[in-house]
């Protein structure tokens, strides 16, 4: 299982967006895909319709409780995509921790057991310097940095990179930049060009050929619990999404299509794997939000211990 941390310690960028658009997007190429939830605000929860305020187990009880992670999964309204919720307690781990110096690998340590059961895994990073975004940095094999079109963001990876050299210092870790992803990009605004313009001149083949240009239909897919492929898939922010997906794999020598296993070997044909697959529970979801609306419709299928 490669892991792809999804991190930026400002917050706009359209980090959670891009981390569910992107497991979305290797789930529809075939790749059975975790993503794991790291932000206190479980935005990406809450983007599949999954409330973590009212599940028995998430990440945060996993860590302090010393429970096994498979607890925490839920599956999604998107097949080949299933999360791991992070819960609101997230945000005070490190004063609830015993040592949070010894817990900066605390997420490696979870994910192991759940490894053959995904082909990739999407971290969605708290936007913030944290234990969980160490965390991240220690875990993955690989970074996706979202980047907005403005001076402000643009200047803030001076400080993101100075970041990630310190941990690896520190951590001895040593995650690949895949590459800095622009987004909310309209090509029609001169700053907008100038902005992608410096940044390719400064970074080069670190910033990823495809953009994410400015398109409602991303901003709505959250509030319909969906993902932009499932939401509206014509649409631009589809097209967008699916080229960097594409483009991630690239960089990490994956091949565009899941390689498809025999039979015989399929980890992934009911999820995960027989003796970590957990006994079905009742839904955890959000109800739905709009008068007519089926509530199935956006309320995933809970899996629990």
């Amino acid at each position: 299982m490669k892991t792809i941390a999804v991190i930026n310690q400002k917050g706009g960028t359209g980090k959670t967006t891009t981390a569910v658009n992107l497991a979305a997007g290797f789930a529809r190429r075939g790749y059975w895909t975790l993503l794991v939830d790291l932000d206190p605000q479980s935005s990406a929860a809450h983007s599949f319709g999954l409330d973590p305020s009212q599940a028995p187990a998430t990440l945060s009880k996993a860590i302090l409780e010393d429970r096994p992670l498979v607890e925490a999964i839920r599956t999604t309204n998107t097949e080949g995509v299933e999360v791991v919720l992070g819960g609101p307690e997230l945000a005070t781990l490190e004063l609830r921790i015993k040592n949070p110096l010894t817990a900066v690998r605390v997420l490696s340590r979870l994910l192991a057991p759940v490894r053959p059961a995904y082909d990739l895994c999407v971290l969605d990073a708290p936007p913030a310097l944290s234990l969980m975004f160490t965390n991240a940095l220690s875990a993955a094999d690989g970074l996706v940095v979202p980047v907005t079109p403005s001076f402000l963001s643009a200047k803030g990876l001076e400080a993101l990179f100075t970041t990630i050299d310190e941990a690896r210092a520190d951590l001895a870790i040593a995650p690949d930049l895949i590459g800095i992803l622009m987004t909310m990009v309209d090509r029609r605004q001169c700053l907008d060009k100038e902005v992608e313009t410096s940044l390719r001149e400064v970074f080069g083949e670190k910033v990823l050929s495809q953009v994410i240009r400015m398109n409602v239909r991303i901003k709505e897919a959250p509030g319909h619990f969906r993902s932009i492929f499932a939401h509206a898939p014509n649409s631009a922010g589809a097209e967008d999404y699916d080229a960097v997906a594409a483009e991630v794999l690239a960089r990490m020598n994956l091949p565009q299509q899941a390689p498809a296993p025999s039979t015989e070997e399929d980890p992934h044909a009911d999820g995960l794997t027989p003796e970590l697959r957990p006994a079905p529970a009742e839904p955890v979801s959000h109800e739905a939000h709009r008068e007519g609306e089926d509530t199935a419709a956006h309320a995933p299928a809970a899996l629990a211990g």
